[in-house]
């Protein structure tokens, strides 16, 4: 990553994978960065998210999807992630959740880099969804999709 910030991503295995008709994917959160105050900045907005969205999602050739956006609050993600991705491969419907920047410990330029990152993250999951996984072993998957997601995001120009 461009920022040499090592970035741990987990996958949490979610029951119901085996159903080809929807899935779910996560993000786990970063090392975590101790602040002595708590973020008082709402990074990112609702309007920057779904910009990122937009972006990567053309970039990623994932036009046919209709791909909701959520900042959400730490308790409406699973246990330790700071994003995840749900979709519906029938109707081509996606939901990505991000975290509120309250509920983070890191700086906000830190915050926002993170959370570009997990979306595109959870894209690359989306990008996958065809494929025959299987959910119990979603190890393979989950180191393919940080490497990938990592490597395009740092080929960003800024």
């Amino acid at each position: 990553m461009h920022s040499g910030a090592l970035l741990v991503l987990l996958l949490l295995p979610l029951a119901g994978l085996a159903q080809s008709s929807g899935a779910s994917r996560t993000t786990a959160p970063p090392p975590v960065v101790r602040k002595t105050q708590p973020n008082a900045i709402a990074l990112p907005t609702d309007g920057q998210v779904r910009e990122w969205i937009n972006v990567w999602q053309k970039r990623l050739g994932l036009g046919e999807w209709e791909i909701d956006a959520k900042i959400v609050r730490i308790w409406d993600l699973p246990q330790d992630t700071i994003a995840n991705i749900h979709w519906t491969l029938s109707s081509k419907k996606a939901t990505i959740k991000v975290l509120n920047a309250v509920d983070s410990t890191l700086k906000p330029a830190a915050f926002l880099k993170d959370t570009e990152l997990s979306v595109v993250h959870e894209l690359v999951h989306l990008s996958m969804a065809k494929l025959p996984l299987d959910p119990k072993h979603t190890e393979l998957e989950e180191e393919a999709v940080k490497r990938i997601s990592t490597a395009l995001v740092g080929t960003v120009k800024r």
